[in-house]
C-alpha cells in the first residue's frame, strides 16, 4: 500500500512514516512537506492513500484534498491534524475527505491512523473489485435494445423486456416513447438526441416507466450504428444507489461505534445498525467472557426477543456461535441459531448466520425463512463487526491504559517520566504532593529546572552504565529539594522509557522519601552503641570483679572451712553462666556475615560432642546442605541440644531431621514437653523453667533464626515431647556423596 504523508513538520512526517510502516509491513509511505510537493508524487506516482496534516504554508489540507478530488474522486484522503475543530471537519466532510484523525500524544494514534489507512485502500479496492465484478455481471445481463431511424424497436433482448415489463413481441414495432413519461420524452428529444446526432454517443441517468406505471432509475447509454440505427443498453441502478446510500449510513453508524466508551455500547450500536441500515431486524451480539469462558448475550433486536425470549448464555464448545468464535470464520446454520444441542421450544427460526467480531464475540444474523440471509448481507455485516473489533481493541487497550495509571496514582512513591530530551511528561499525585508544585507547572518542563545540577550529574555515569547493557536500573541517594526550600532524603530509582522511532530514550523514575528510615538508622545506631556499651560493661567491668571474688575464696577456703563457702562458689559460676549468655544474646542478633555451605548432618554431631547431654541419645536424620554463618548455627543448634538434654528427663532421646516438603530442619525430644500456653513464652529472655536455666539459651536462637531471616516455631513432637522447626529460607541440595 502506497502512501504520501504530507505535514510541513519533517521530524513529524518521517516519525509517523516510522510507526505507520511499524504497524503494517504492507505499507510503503513517502513523505512531502507541502500540497505542492504531494501533488507532484501524485502526478509521478501511483498512491493508496493521502494522509495530510491542515495547517500547511501556501495550501492548506482542505485545499490540497479539493486539488485531489479534481483529478480523482475516489483516492482515499484522511486529513490527520492538530487544528480539531468543527468547522474543519464540517469542511473536509464537504470536500470529499475520506476521513478525519485528529493528532494526540502517545503512540497509540499511529496504530489508529494505520488502521483507518487499511480500511480505506482496502475499502477502495474492495470497491473496485465489486465494480469491476458487477461490470462483468450487468454486462452479461443488462437491456440491450436496437431502434430503427424512426425510433422504433426492431430488436430487444430477454433482459432490457424484463426492465419494462413486457414481453419482446410485444415491445417489437413500438416507439422508444412507451417506456418514458411524457415530461422526460420532451427532455430525450431536446438534450439525449442531439447529443447522439452530434457527438454519435450518448450516456446519463433517466427514468424509465414500466408497463405497470411504476417508475425505476436507469442507466442509460445511446449509440448510433453506421447504418443510422440507434443501439440502447440499460441498467437498473435503483438498488445501486440504495446501496451507496447504505455505504454512506454505515459510514455515520461506523463513526459512532468507534466513538463508544464501553462494549455494551458498541454491541448496542452494532445490533441498531445491522436491523436498521441493513434491514435485519432479526440480530444480536454475543461478547465473550474469559473468566468463565462463555459467551454471553450483551445485545439484541426486539424481534429476536419475540422469536427467541430472552437469549441464552452459551457455554463452550457449543453450537453455531461458538463454531464462529473458535474459528473466525463466518458459519451458516439452517439449525438452531446458536445452540444446536439445546432442547429450547421450537421458534420460527430457520436459519442463520454467525459473523466472529474478532476475539471479542460473535454478531448473529437470523431468518425465519431458509437460506434467508444473502451474501451481500453477511458482507455489510463483516463490515461492520470489523468497526466493532476496532473499537473493542481500542477500549481494551484504554482499560489497560487506566488500570496502569491507577496503580501508578495509587503507590506512595513519586514517579515520573522523562522525554529524551529532560522533559517531563508525566508525574503521579505523590510525586505533586512530594514537590509541592502543581501537575501543570511540572508538565512540559525540562527537570534540569527543579532538580540540582550535583544529582543531575550524579544520574550521567549510571545512565550511560544502563545504556550500554551493564546494569537494567540504577540508584542513588540524595536530598530532593521541595517547592518550600526544604530537602529531604531521597532513593532515587531510575531506568531507560523505550521511545519508538530512534536511538533516544526516554527515563522513568521512582522516588521515596527515606525521612522516616534515616531516623529509624540513627535510633538503631544508637540502640548498637548503648548495647556496645553494655557488653563492655559485662565483659570487663562485671568481670574483672568476679574475678577478683573467685580469688578471694579460695583465700578463704585456706582459712576456714564453711557450708556457706560452697553456696558462694555456686553462686559465682551461676554469675559466669549468665554473663556468657548475655554477651551471646547481645551479639546473636547482629546481621549474619560469612555465608557459606553448611553440612548440617556433620554440624549436629559436633555440637553433640560439645554439649554435656547426660545420658540423652541422639538420632541424627538431617541429609541437608544451607547455606549460613557456620559458628551462629552452631551456637543454634548447641542450645537447642542443651535444652532438650536439660528438660527432656533421664534418658531422652533427641531426633534432628529435615522437614517434609518444605526447606528447613528440625530438633524433637520424648520427654515430658512443654504445654501449649507456654510455647509463645519460650523464646522470651529470661524463660525458664529448669533449676539453673539462665533463660537465654532459646532466646538466643531466636535471635540467629531472625539475623538468617529463617523463622522458627515450637509445637508438639511425634511422640510427644518437643519439637523446634527451623524454616530455612535459602537451602542447598544435598551433596551426591
Amino acid at each position: 500500500m502506497r502512501i504520501l504523508h504530507v505535514d510541513d513538520d519533517v521530524n513529524f512526517a518521517e516519525l509517523t512514516a516510522t510507526f505507520l510502516e511499524r504497524e503494517d509491513d504492507r505499507f510503503a509511505v513517502e513523505t512531502a512537506t507541502s500540497a505542492s510537493e504531494g501533488l507532484e508524487v501524485i502526478a509521478d506516482t501511483e498512491v493508496d492513500c493521502v494522509v495530510s496534516d491542515y495547517d500547511m504554508p501556501g495550501r492548506n489540507g482542505i485545499e490540497f484534498l479539493e486539488s485531489i478530488r479534481e483529478r480523482s474522486s475516489e483516492l482515499p484522503f484522511i486529513l490527520f491534524t492538530g487544528k480539531g475543530s468543527e468547522e474543519v471537519a464540517s469542511d473536509a466532510i464537504s470536500a470529499g475527505v475520506t476521513d478525519y484523525l485528529q493528532k494526540e500524544r502517545g503512540t497509540d494514534q499511529y496504530a489508529i491512523l494505520a488502521n483507518r489507512i487499511k480500511n480505506a485502500v482496502e475499502g477502495r479496492r474492495a470497491r473496485i473489485q465489486r465494480e469491476r465484478q458487477l461490470d462483468a455481471i450487468e454486462t452479461a445481463q443488462e437491456g440491450i435494445s436496437i431502434l430503427d431511424a424512426n425510433g422504433v424497436f426492431i430488436f430487444v433482448n430477454e433482459a432490457y423486456a424484463d426492465l419494462y415489463g413486457y414481453e419482446r413481441e410485444e415491445m417489437i414495432g413500438e416507439h422508444w416513447e412507451l417506456i418514458y413519461r411524457d415530461d422526460d420524452v420532451e427532455a430525450i428529444r431536446e438534450q439525449v438526441l442531439p447529443e447522439v446526432e452530434r457527438t454519435g454517443h450518448w450516456n446519463g441517468i433517466t427514468t424509465g416507466l414500466r408497463a405497470d406505471g411504476t417508475t425505476f432509475v436507469e442507466d442509460h447509454a445511446l449509440a448510433r450504428t453506421e447504418q443510422g440505427e440507434l443501439v440502447c443498453t440499460v441498467r437498473d441502478v435503483s438498488t445501486q444507489r440504495e446501496y451507496v446510500q447504505t455505504i454512506e449510513t454505515l459510514h455515520d453508524s461506523a463513526e459512532e461505534i468507534l466513538r463508544a466508551q464501553t462494549q455494551e455500547y458498541v454491541a448496542e450500536v452494532v445490533v441498531e445498525t445491522v436491523a436498521d441500515v441493513l434491514d435485519r431486524p432479526l440480530n444480536g451480539v454475543w461478547i465473550h467472557d474469559e473468566r468463565t469462558d462463555v459467551l454471553e448475550p450483551v445485545a439484541w433486536t426486539d424481534r429476536a426477543d419475540e422469536l427467541v425470549g430472552d437469549p441464552p448464555t452459551l457455554e463452550s464448545g457449543h453450537g453455531s456461535a461458538w463454531e464462529a468464535f473458535d474459528t473466525g470464520e463466518v458459519v451458516s446454520s439452517n439449525c438452531d441459531l446458536l445452540d444446536e444441542t439445546s432442547e429450547e421450544a421450537e421458534t420460527e427460526l430457520r436459519s442463520a448466520v454467525v459473523i466472529p467480531i474478532g476475539t471479542y464475540g460473535v454478531l448473529t444474523l437470523g431468518s425465519t425463512v431458509g437460506d434467508g440471509v444473502d451474501g451481500l448481507d453477511v458482507s455489510l455485516s463483516e463490515l461492520v463487526c470489523r468497526y466493532a473489533e476496532t473499537a473493542f481493541d481500542r477500549i481494551e487497550r484504554e482499560q489497560e491504559l487506566q488500570r496502569y495509571e491507577t496503580i501508578i496514582q495509587s503507590i506512595s512513591d513519586a514517579v515520573y517520566t522523562l522525554d529524551d530530551e529532560g522533559r517531563i511528561q508525566f508525574v503521579n499525585d505523590s510525586y505533586v504532593e512530594m514537590k509541592g508544585i502543581s501537575r501543570e507547572e511540572l508538565v512540559g518542563t525540562k527537570i534540569d529546572q527543579w532538580v540540582d545540577e550535583g544529582v543531575l550529574e550524579r544520574t550521567k555515569p549510571e545512565f550511560e552504565r544502563i545504556k550500554k547493557g551493564e546494569q537494567e536500573t540504577a540508584q542513588i541517594k540524595y536530598a530532593f529539594k521541595r517547592a518550600t526550600g526544604e530537602r529531604i532524603p531521597v532513593e532515587l530509582r531510575f531506568a531507560p522509557l523505550p521511545t519508538f522511532g530512534g536511538d533516544e530514550t526516554g527515563r522513568v523514575g521512582v522516588i521515596r522519601d527515606v525521612t522516616e528510615r534515616k531516623q529509624w538508622e540513627r535510633e538503631l545506631e544508637r540502640q548498637n552503641e548503648r548495647l556496645d556499651a553494655f557488653a563492655r560493661v559485662v565483659s570487663h567491668d562485671l568481670k574483672n570483679p568476679l574475678s577478683v571474688a573467685d580469688g578471694r575464696l579460695e583465700l578463704a577456703r585456706e582459712e576456714c572451712d564453711s557450708d556457706h563457702l560452697a553456696a558462694v562458689d555456686g553462686a559465682l559460676d551461676r554469675m559466669d553462666e549468665l554473663i556468657a549468655d548475655l554477651l551471646t544474646l547481645a551479639k546473636s542478633g547482629e546481621q549474619v556475615s560469612g555465608m557459606e555451605p553448611c553440612d548440617l548432618g556433620a554440624l549436629v554431631d559436633s555440637c553433640w560432642d560439645n554439649v554435656d547431654t547426660k545420658n540423652a541419645t541422639l538420632q541424627n536424620e538431617v541429609d541437608a546442605t544451607v547455606r549460613c554463618d557456620h559458628s551462629r548455627v552452631q551456637q543454634l543448634l548447641e542450645n537447642l541440644i542443651k535444652n532438650a538434654a536439660e528438660h527432656g528427663g533421664e534418658d531422652v532421646t533427641i531426633t534432628v531431621g529435615d522437614l517434609p516438603d518444605t526447606s528447613g530442619f528440625y530438633v524433637e525430644d520424648d520427654g515430658p514437653g512443654i504445654p501449649k500456653p507456654e510455647r509463645k513464652k519460650v523464646f522470651e529472655s529470661g524463660y525458664s523453667n529448669a533449676n539453673g536455666g539462665t533463660g537465654f539459651g532459646l532466646a538466643i536462637v531466636d535471635e540467629i533464626v531472625g539475623a538468617h531471616g529463617w523463622t522458627v516455631h515450637v509445637t508438639e513432637g511425634t511422640e510427644e515431647g518437643t519439637r523446634f522447626e527451623i524454616g530455612v529460607s535459602e537451602r542447598m541440595p544435598p551433596s551426591p556423596d
